[in-house]
């Protein structure tokens, strides 16, 4: 009996034993937790990984970090409106993308722009946190109703712009259609270059061309092996329909073909897959590997622009390009990843969290708290409304642990506030006010 006993105890341990071993060596899609975004961009820069997404559309964009592109933890906003300088866009801030360029980072993004059309702007900031200031308001030709900006860099740093004219104004034999136009763009100063390129229109079957609304969209363009391929979605982000094709060309510039086997991710709602779409595509964190990330519905039995972020891998084989998708099984974290336990682990040491200062508004004193999770570097500085630094609360090292600090206004004017937390490359900005 009692052997019977242990052995049992023996099995159950390594059923166990091999349960803890996949979850540290797989992730399963959802990645992050994270739901009601849409368009995933990712960034990898400084051996990390940042990810944008349509997320605050009323104010702007959020941004998550990771060192693995599995786990990902909030940071905050990375633009918002309320910031000095960003107040153009009145509202519908979407699609944004990130690139790293002449030492700095560009952010590209959809907004409603005060007569009511969408447009594309460009932001710029030091860090791929943000917070990003406008510096191009908007992008293109002011008469211009587009969304879905992506920038390529050529072999010789010439950025091309790829973007969607809108199928709510763009009305082609009186159909609503959306078309992906280039744009080539001036070095260094992003200004046109001539006239824009049309690329691709809706024209395969699954595509709907027969339809009052037709959608190509979401553009991301990557080179492999002398061709240049633009991956791109169709169909409505709100239907289960809505899916990823591609198309190639020997110039990045056109003209294009579609893959006629498009498209190449689609719904499965067998496994609870609806409405794969608007993808980015990042390399994993030993380069290997390229894995594409792409948004699905949160709900697939209630499609709506609540969704969540995927990453699955994808290959070329000869000149055709391949994703291993879209799936809900347990899959192999991507390459040179500790494990996730590890992952984990190295997430709680490295997090901090800064909270809303209270009271807010204030007069004169307010309390601003933190708490961070390691002994660390940190840097506490209030800021004005137009990005001037003011005060520094804090500038030292920290040890574990929560610390409050008390910012006294009283040498200050009412108005609008901004204070930054700085741990290591991290950093948090939050707003406050000034009433007296």
């Amino acid at each position: 009996m009692n052997m019977t006993k242990n052995l049992t105890c023996i099995i159950i341990s390594l059923v166990f034993s091999v349960c803890l071993a996949a979850q540290d060596t797989t992730y399963t899609n959802p990645i992050g937790g994270i739901s009601g975004i849409g368009d995933p961009y990712v960034l990898k820069a400084n051996g990390k990984y940042y990810m944008y997404c349509t997320s605050a559309p009323n104010v702007g964009f959020k941004v998550w970090q990771s060192d693995n592109l599995v786990d990902w933890q909030y940071t905050g906003l990375a633009f918002t409106r309320n910031f000095p300088g960003n107040g153009w866009g009145t509202g519908d801030f979407w699609a944004p993308e990130v690139i790293e360029y002449d030492g700095s980072y560009y952010m590209t993004y959809s907004a409603r722009a005060p007569d009511g059309k969408l447009k594309i702007c460009l932001a710029k900031c030091d860090y791929p946190l943000g917070p990003f200031k406008n510096i191009k308001t908007p992008l293109l030709d002011e008469n211009l109703v587009c969304i879905d900006g992506n920038f390529y860099l050529d072999d010789y740093g010439v950025p091309y712009l790829y973007y969607a004219k809108d199928c709510s104004e763009n009305i082609i034999n009186g159909k609503h259609v959306s078309q992906i136009y280039v744009q080539q763009m001036m070095p260094h100063s992003f200004e046109p270059v001539g006239e824009p390129v049309l690329c691709i229109q809706p024209s395969q079957v699954w595509e709907h061309p027969q339809d009052n609304w037709q959608w190509n969209e979401g553009p991301f363009v990557l080179k492999h092996n002398n061709l240049y391929y633009m991956m791109y979605s169709a169909n409505y982000f709100a239907s289960p329909n809505y899916a990823i094709g591609y198309a190639v060309s020997k110039s990045p510039v056109g003209p294009w073909t579609k893959f006629s086997g498009n498209p190449i991710l689609q719904k499965n709602l067998s496994i609870g897959v609806s409405g794969p779409g608007h993808n980015s595509v990042a390399t994993s964190p030993d380069g290997s590997e390229m894995l594409v990330v792409y948004h699905t519905h949160t709900d697939p039995q209630n499609p709506s622009g609540n969704r969540q972020p995927n990453i699955d891998r994808m290959y070329f084989r000869n000149d055709s390009l391949i994703i291993i998708g879209p799936t809900r099984s347990p899959q192999r974290l991507p390459s040179s990843v500790g494990t996730s336990v590890n992952n984990f682990k190295k997430k709680i040491l490295n997090s901090f969290t800064l909270q809303q200062n209270y009271p807010n508004p204030f007069n004169p004193e307010t309390r601003i708290s933190y708490q961070i999770s390691k002994t660390t570097k940190v840097r506490l500085i209030v800021f004005d409304n137009i990005g001037r630094e003011l005060k520094v609360l804090i500038n030292q090292v920290n040890g574990p642990g929560k610390y409050d600090v008390i910012f006294d206004g009283q040498d200050y004017a009412s108005g609008v506030y901004y204070y930054r937390l700085s741990v290591g490359d991290k950093s948090y900005l939050k707003k406050m006010v000034l009433i007296k």
